[in-house]
């Protein structure tokens, strides 16, 4: 686990500088704190930050191959390197070092560019080919490892985070506004953009080759939604075997591994099979609120499973100055993000590097399994449908327009999602469920925008949610749903902060449940063993883990791993919002209607609306200007 960085010129008499290197490695040192290496050669330079895990003495980088033709920077792991390196050494390779580097060099001698397609890992690496005077980039099959790209008419350079970018002379931080419209809409910023003007990202399951100064990118794997059939038991059965493997293959390590555990069924079915895989004395940590933030407790659900499989189990109630947590997490993320998950994942994580260095989180399960409330939208919408429509619209939506809302209470959540469905109820299938996944919809985002810049968000066309219900390949609903997820929000947010916030502290994190293989099969499971009734989310993978998980744990309530921010916005964020985000601030800016600015958050004082997302997607958005751009 590291962090990488690289630099072409366009012009081959143009050399790369060592400097520029070490530039923009030195801006990643929390992702690799234990080595580094840089490596120019003529108009190109390569290098990385070492968080040394595997082979701690021969795993340095850049890695050669025996003439130092070949060059090689690495993110990430490669979880089926024994059974490659004994397949290589088949072919007459022969090895130096027990480093899983070495097999992606290896590999690269024998299969090219078709490399990344044997692969089981979380990846990003770059390959330099010296004999050819190529790159080659590649990205793992989900996007579970992070990677940026500048591109101009004289460079190319590509890095782990956005920051090291910034190091380079000739990239500048400056505002992408079409950016901002689609972050305002998903609270995050969706690939290919970032929230910096030229500056990308490199999309999953990609390869990118730089070569006689021009690039040619590539996709070389997708997702196939072709249904089997097979009994529930059979499914069952494969299932938790292919789960116990996607666990085995991520214990690999040569230093003290850990599990995040919520309590869900996530996080404590990686934990059941750390324990039927006989890894001993599992170290397990869970974050929890107190007091007026009870609700979003799940610590008592941690502690049932830690006690079942007998983990030496660590806990943290969260009692944060949000406020001074803020500015650094905003920079280690390199982007603003609405998800308040960030902030647990890096105090959880912050607790467990004290103990570990590798960390199985349980990431994933929702988008693969069916586990999100919005994918009951269908069956909802076909009961909702029998009520008339002038009762819909006449009584319905004005008495949920009129009750309180609040994330910090059962009730008023459950009015929260109600008024969120209803509102979205009237729209064709893939425009209501871009309605459920949008933090500010188009007419609210027309509202909060300066008239400037609404009159331009009018000619922009973000990513639709559209587009991947037609690319999923099938015509199932809820796979369509599943696919979109899969392809935006799970790598552009969730992955992406799990990433920044566990690397923060130096922590590598692996997600076994997003192991390629498992979201194959996944795929292939008809969604009516996915998602069985109104209350039967994730079915398949509850029945699977039945026997092995106490049953509290697999019948609960869907909870969301997320912060109690919109109680912390009416109390101990307030003198925060009135800083960052007063009046004469807003105006100054010029992005933002001050008016538009002030009713909303009066709106969530009152408890009118829960603007929570609303307010935070301002808040780290103006946080992250102030950071990166003044």
């Amino acid at each position: 686990m590291c962090g990488i960085t690289g630099i072409y010129y366009r012009d081959k008499e143009r050399p790369a500088e060592e400097t520029v290197v070490r530039a923009m490695c030195d801006a990643i040192v929390h992702r690799g704190p234990d080595d580094q290496g840089q490596f120019v050669d003529a108009n190109v330079g390569i290098g990385m930050r070492r968080l040394s895990i595997i082979d701690l003495a021969g795993g340095h980088q850049p890695m050669f191959n025996d003439d130092q033709s070949i060059a090689i920077v690495f993110n990430g792991e490669i979880f089926n390197c024994v059974e490659l390196r004994k397949e290589l050494e088949s072919h007459g390779h022969r090895f130096r070092s027990h480093s899983d580097t070495e097999v992606l060099v290896r590999g690269y001698e024998q299969w090219g560019d078709d490399l990344p397609k044997r692969l089981n890992g979380m990846f990003a690496f770059s390959i330099l080919d010296r004999r050819r005077h190529r790159v080659l980039i590649a990205r793992d099959h989900i996007g579970i490892k992070p990677l940026y790209l500048y591109e101009d008419g004289g460079q190319i350079a590509w890095a782990s985070e956005i920051k090291a970018l910034l190091k380079v002379p000739g990239i500048t931080a400056e505002l992408d506004r079409a950016a901002m419209f689609d972050f305002l809409q998903f609270g995050y910023v969706p690939a290919p953009r970032t929230m910096f003007a030229g500056i990308s990202k490199l999309e999953p399951a990609t390869c990118l080759v730089i070569e006689n100064g021009q690039t040619k990118s590539w996709k070389y794997w997708e997702l196939d939604y072709t249904t089997e059939q097979h009994s529930l038991g059979d499914w069952c059965e494969q299932l938790r075997e292919l789960l116990e493997d996607a666990v085995r293959l991520q214990l690999m390590s040569d230093v003290p591994l850990g599990a995040f555990l919520s309590g869900g069924l996530d996080s404590s079915s990686i934990v059941a099979m750390m324990h039927e895989l006989g890894v001993g004395n599992i170290s397990t940590y869970a974050i929890g609120f107190g007091g007026e933030d009870a609700f979003h407790n799940e610590l008592s659900k941690a502690a049932i499973v830690a006690k079942k499989f007998e983990t030496d189990h660590h806990e943290i109630v969260v009692e944060p100055n949000v406020t001074e947590l803020m500015y650094p997490l905003i920079e280690h993320l390199d982007e603003p993000i609405t998800d308040t998950s960030f902030l647990v994942t890096y105090l959880v994580s912050k607790m467990a590097r004290e103990s570990v260095t590798v960390i199985l989180s349980g990431v994933g399960g929702d988008e693969i399994f069916g586990g999100y409330r919005r994918y009951l939208g269908p069956r909802l919408q076909s009961m909702y449908q029998m009520v008339p429509g002038a009762v819909r619209r006449g009584m319905v939506m004005p008495l949920l327009n009129r009750v309180p809302v609040d994330r910090g209470s059962a009730v008023k959540s459950m009015l929260r999602y109600a008024r969120g469905f209803a509102s979205q109820a009237e729209l064709p299938p893939p425009d209501r469920y871009q309605g459920y996944v949008s933090v500010y919809n188009n007419g609210q985002r027309h509202g909060i925008l300066s008239p400037e810049l609404a009159e331009l968000e009018t000619h922009h066309r973000s990513r639709q949610v559209a587009d991947y219900y037609a690319a999923a390949g099938s015509h199932d609903p809820l796979n369509q749903m599943m696919y979109a997820d899969l392809k935006t929000s799970l790598v552009d947010s969730l992955l992406a902060f799990t990433d920044k916030m566990s690397m923060a502290v130096s922590l590598e994190a692996r997600v076994p449940l997003l192991d390629y293989r498992l979201v194959e099969m996944a795929a292939r499971i008809p969604s009516s063993m996915k998602l069985r009734g109104m209350r039967g989310m994730k079915h398949i993978f509850k029945e699977s883990m039945r026997g092995r998980l106490p049953d509290n744990i697999i019948t609960q309530k869907k909870q969301g791993f997320g912060t109690p921010i919109s109680r912390w916005f009416r109390s101990s964020l307030q003198p925060l919002l009135q800083d960052v985000l007063s009046r004469e601030r807003i105006q100054s800016r010029g992005y933002f209607d001050a008016d538009a600015v002030t009713a909303l958050m009066d709106d969530h004082m009152q408890q009118r609306a829960d603007h929570s997302e609303h307010i935070l997607a301002l808040l780290t958005f103006e946080i992250w200007h102030q950071v990166y751009l003044d």
